[in-house]
């Protein structure tokens, strides 16, 4: 599997848009953003994002 490396990067243009996220996954990922002094929680969750769509594998059923 491909690594997910963490990097700041460039604003771009975005959608506001509203979805819940667990309690405990959002406390990992805001240690994540402070401990790694990234621009902003919103940005490293759209490199996760990122990073999971183009590398997920769609199983198929038959």
């Amino acid at each position: 599997m491909k690594e997910f490396v963490i990097r700041k990067r460039k604003e771009k243009n975005y959608v506001q848009v509203t979805c819940r996220i667990e309690e405990e996954i959002l406390d990992k990922i805001d240690r994540i953003v402070l401990d790694c002094n990234l621009y902003s929680r919103n940005s490293f969750i759209n490199d996760c994002l990122r990073f999971a769509v183009d590398n997920m594998k769609i199983e198929q059923e038959f």
